[in-house]
């Protein structure tokens, strides 16, 4: 079973995550993906503008802003280790949320990090049409 980290010191109280809702997506992400590492933990922290633009810079050569991105350590290591991180830009969600609630913004972001984590892309249409809709039944079940 996966254990879930969210740093969101940078988001006002009303914009956060509740402790329910991250419980509920860990409960959901376990349940849902098939092969779960036992045990490991995937940290979740909303960022700047500024900060995920620097590492978007680095680790993807793209000097832009992008809504989320995650850092794969490895399923392999020691029961309990960091598996990944996960940074979402806290700005380009709130731009970004359209009619929905930055909540539910928030909510299918991470949950979209995690998957990527875990081993999921949509580079290919076969890789999407297995992601995608996987992370809308995560999102749909926690909210």
């Amino acid at each position: 079973m996966i254990s879930l980290e969210f740093i969101q010191d940078l988001a006002p109280f009303n914009e956060r995550l509740s402790e329910a809702l991250v419980e509920s997506l860990k409960t959901e992400i376990n349940k849902q993906i098939p092969n779960i590492p036992e045990e490991g933990e995937v940290t979740v922290k909303f960022v700047t503008d500024e900060e995920i633009k620097k590492l978007n810079n680095k680790y993807r050569k793209k000097d832009e802003v992008t809504d989320v991105l995650s850092f794969t350590y490895g399923q392999d290591g020691p029961p309990g280790e960091a598996i990944g991180d996960v940074v979402i830009s806290l700005e380009q969600a709130r731009r970004q949320k359209g009619d929905k609630s930055l909540v539910l913004e928030l909510a299918d972001l991470a949950t979209h990090g995690i998957l990527h984590v875990l081993g999921y892309d949509h580079e290919t249409e076969a890789d999407a049409n297995e992601m995608l809709p996987l992370q809308d039944l995560i999102v749909e079940k926690i909210l």
